[in-house]
């Protein structure tokens, strides 16, 4: 029983920990790229939403960095997450990060890449 319950726990915070790198991924990248910026803050209400807090009216899948969190440790698996992460540590060439960006596009729809990106944009405009 102690070992399951260890694993469990153990499986848990890999899964937060991991979830919470890739997100300081997304947000990196994010940062790096203003085009991207300005294109998310030219809506009304995305702009509105980093601004103030108050969700926008267009329905995202989630709003929060906890949510995004989850998300992505509810969509891709630790290995995946390590092995994305390893990449990107190593420093990627423009190809290689269209590769990892389409392998992650895979697995999310447009609302919710959408939605990461708003989470990390908040993000970035708390610092």
């Amino acid at each position: 029983m102690f070992f399951i319950t260890t694993g469990v726990i153990l499986y848990v915070f890999t899964m937060d920990y991991a979830s919470e790198k890739a997100m300081i991924e997304i947000t990196k990248e994010l940062k790096s790229n203003e085009d991207e910026i300005t294109k998310l803050l030219e809506d009304p209400e995305i702009r509105k939403y980093i601004e103030t807090g108050k969700p926008p009216k267009q329905k995202l899948p989630f709003t929060t960095k906890n949510d995004a969190v989850q998300f992505i440790s509810e969509r891709y698996s630790v290995q995946e997450l390590a092995r994305i992460r390893e990449k990107v540590s190593k420093g990627l060439n423009e190809d290689e990060k269209l590769a990892v960006y389409e392998k992650l596009l895979e697995k999310v729809t447009d609302d919710e890449l959408m939605a990461l990106k708003v989470v990390a944009l908040k993000e970035i405009k708390k610092k």
